[in-house]
């Protein structure tokens, strides 16, 4: 059989490789080209340093003519989970525009003017339902008819830039915030690369310019990375949690809570909910453990919700334990949304928002049916095949 394996944190390994990000060439010659005369924006949040730990905006404002700052969701500074309001860079005086309000996700043609490009750094995870890559494609949009020039400065795909996995996006659930375009749950691309499909397949036709990573390979993962961890989201505060968050992120779609708290450090490392009573998470424990997923282990754990669903309530639930080697996040993510349908029934409920996030409506029917996994992943497979080829024409490395 096949496997296509998720990230690994593989603890044996002490492999690191030395690689340049965008960000890290903004110093050479026929880089630097790029930004000279012109009136620059920059759209980027807290982890767009260099290996050297400059941020981007410190340099941009020092070397170059940095005239506004947007901030994705999360914010500047990557702190906040609610809706983020416009504000002031202490440090450089300049207008920060928050690009996740309540119903506005890009810049307006007013707040565009006299710039001539937006220099975009952002820290994917590789997992379709991450809102960065949303951001981006509005950002185009937006800068498209008024020929302002896109500029992303490149990073590695934290998951590794082989490893596809999950259901294709429907297209009729193509569009949404979480849901922005037709790929995989895992789709194995760069942000650079991404826009270069989107511009192209959604016909956006902004003036785009990526500058690539080097030193990267498309085998690398987050093991091989040589600089410290900069979260890119406030629940990713431990390198691991990109790895979970694969798995997890699909099914915060229930009605359950995935350890999200006021420091994190257990999200997405737990999964349960007051409505499960204390006998029932030692059961979900033993019947996830029955499954005899690859490389995982699940432990009835109890705790006090500290943030978001459930907040202030004692929950009882499962724990994770992952070894770091290879798992098949879509398989594990099926099979455990099978087990809560059937031993929860009419008490593990999805959200309205769930089929964008598994990819289509017949998923979460085919889950709630008790179709075997081996079924539904010939469907998934040969969706996987024919993304793979209309891909390639947009890889970087």
């Amino acid at each position: 059989m096949k496997l296509i394996t998720l990230l690994l944190i593989v603890l044996l390994s002490n492999s690191v490789f030395s690689m340049d990000y965008g960000i890290d060439r903004l110093d050479e010659a026929n880089v630097s080209k790029i930004f000279e005369g012109k009136k620059l924006a920059v759209l980027t949040h807290a982890a767009a340093k260099s290996k050297s730990g400059v941020h981007l905006i410190d340099f941009l404002h020092q070397k170059f003519e940095l005239k506004k700052i947007f901030a994705p969701e999360h914010g500047l500074r990557t702190l906040n989970d609610d809706w983020v309001d416009d504000g002031i860079d202490e440090a450089t005086g300049l207008a920060v525009m928050s690009l996740y309000k309540r119903g506005e996700r890009a810049p307006r043609p007013e707040d565009l003017q006299g710039i001539d490009a937006v220099v975009i750094d952002l820290q994917d995870v590789g997992v379709r339902y991450y809102t960065y890559f949303s951001t981006i494609a509005e950002v185009m949009k937006a800068l498209a008819p008024l020929k302002i020039e896109v500029i992303i400065l490149d990073r590695p795909n934290l998951l590794g830039g082989e490893l596809i996995e999950g259901k294709v996006l429907d297209p009729s659930l193509a569009g949404s915030f979480t849901a922005y375009h037709t790929v995989p749950t895992r789709h194995g691309m760069t942000l650079g690369e991404l826009a270069q499909m989107i511009n192209v397949e959604n016909k956006i036709n902004a003036k785009l310019t990526v500058i690539p990573a080097s030193g990267w390979k498309r085998e690398n993962l987050i093991n091989d990375l040589d600089r410290p961890w900069l979260a890119p989201s406030p629940a990713l505060v431990e390198i691991e949690q990109v790895g979970l968050y694969a798995i997890w992120g699909t099914l915060e779609n229930f009605n359950l809570s995935v350890g999200r708290g006021k420091s994190n450090e257990m999200a997405f490392k737990i999964l349960g909910a007051p409505w499960i009573e204390e006998n029932e998470s030692k059961e979900l424990g033993l019947i996830l453990n029955q499954l005899k997923l690859p490389n995982l282990e699940f432990v009835p754990y109890s705790w006090k919700v500290t943030r978001a669903i459930y907040e202030g309530q004692l929950a009882h639930g499962v724990m994770i334990k992952w070894n770091g080697h290879e798992v098949r996040t879509d398989e594990v993510t099926y099979k455990i949304s099978a087990v809560l349908f059937k031993l929860f029934k009419g008490r593990a409920k999805l959200n309205k928002m769930a089929a964008q996030s598994y990819g289509s409506v017949k998923m979460i029917e085919a889950i709630e049916s008790q179709i075997p996994w081996k079924i539904y992943q010939a469907t998934i497979d040969q969706e996987l095949e024919k993304f793979k080829t209309s891909r390639s024409k947009f890889l970087l490395y």
